[in-house]
């Protein structure tokens, strides 16, 4: 009868059509809304009932300075899932990493490396249970148009262009970051695949001291001053700072998973744990690594945060920031992970060809 009401008069029936696309109006509204958190939430992973506030305070994380971009994106995201988590990201090379605790000791919840390899050399089984790979990367040589000879150098003469004397090239400390021991381990591959003898010994006397930085990330600022014409680095820097770069082959890039026993036959020596200990680095595929310390004080906060960077969210992050990322990503050991964890991991055995180990 109310309707009737509403359809009897011109005006009534105006306003019941009002009133009925209000209603439309807002009930799309709500949908859309509905949609939208959805989306925005869904990367969001949520604790179980009874542990509603253990993802809280600080969250310490020690990450390669290759992996600063795409891990503060990431904590930027958790941070948003989780408003009541404190990041502390230090960035530094690799092996820096590793020392602050292996031989500092300085707290930690999650170490995440350039070089996976340093996880079992010097991480395990001390100071954690299990590691994963999760991303993949290339060397590359990095440039500007500004770069003596950058409309002559490419993938055939690079190496000539460097041992130009005008040319001013830099890498990073192989002491601290395995940019820089891949840097060199680039060069003794490169020796043998161009049947060139002596070469990797002529690169390598053609940076003086003053172009070797700590990490290779450091090394971008001083390419875009013009202080630098080129500099050795991983291709997701290069693409995160739109520079200029030439790629090399698969024999010298060290991207080949399927090559580790051809890198393997190119070593370097780095500073080891003590004092006048040298450790021999053997060539491996870039792959990058992490793990969650068996000290680490936030461990449960720490979990929650890997399970996010495993997403499709947290792997879109990853692949904005140009890292070619692992699906899924390989465990070592993956009766050793945690419940929650277990079931997104695949193991390592049998997806990487066999290398002999760094000693």
């Amino acid at each position: 009868m109310k309707l009737d009401r509403w359809e009897g008069s011109a005006t009534g029936g105006l306003s019941f059509a009002m009133k009925h696309h209000s209603c439309t109006l807002i009930g799309a509204t709500v949908v859309v809304l509905l949609v939208v958190v959805a989306i925005l939430g869904s990367s969001c992973q949520r604790p179980p009932a009874d542990q509603p506030s253990m993802v809280q305070g600080p969250l310490i994380v020690f990450n390669a300075g290759a992996l600063t971009a795409p891990l503060a994106d990431l904590l930027r995201e958790f941070v948003r899932c989780h408003p009541r988590v404190v990041p502390q990201q230090e960035s530094s090379g690799s092996l820096d990493a590793v020392r602050k605790i292996a031989e500092l000791g300085k707290p930690c919840d999650i170490l995440a490396v350039a070089d996976y390899e340093l996880l079992p050399s010097l991480i395990l089984p001390e100071h954690a249970d299990w590691y994963f790979l999760f991303a993949r990367n290339q060397m590359v040589l990095m440039y500007t148009p500004r770069s003596k000879f950058a409309s002559e150098i490419n993938s055939a003469n690079w190496f000539e262009i460097l041992m130009r004397p005008e040319v001013q090239c830099g890498y990073s400390d192989p002491d601290a970051d395995p940019a820089g021991y891949r840097t060199l381990l680039h060069w003794q591959l490169a020796e043998n695949y161009y049947h060139r003898p002596g070469l990797y010994e002529q690169l390598k006397s053609t940076v003086p001291a003053k172009n070797i930085r700590p990490k290779s990330v450091e090394l971008v600022a001083l390419l875009e001053s013009g202080e630098l014409d080129y500099i050795y680095g991983y291709r997701s820097i290069a693409e995160q700072n739109n520079l200029l770069f030439i790629t090399f082959p698969p024999e010298i890039d060290l991207s080949d998973i399927k090559k580790a026993n051809l890198y393997a036959t190119a070593t370097v020596e780095v500073a080891g744990k003590r004092p006048g200990e040298r450790l021999k680095i053997k060539g491996t595929p870039i792959l990058f690594g992490l793990t969650i310390l068996k000290s680490a004080p936030h461990k449960y906060s720490a979990e929650v945060f890997v399970e996010l960077m495993l997403s499709p969210e947290g792997q879109a992050i990853m692949k904005r920031n140009y890292l070619t990322v692992l699906s899924p990503p390989l465990a070592n050991d993956v009766t050793k992970l945690t419940a929650r964890l277990r079931d997104k991991f695949a193991p390592i055995d049998g997806a990487i060809e066999e290398a002999p180990k760094k000693r």
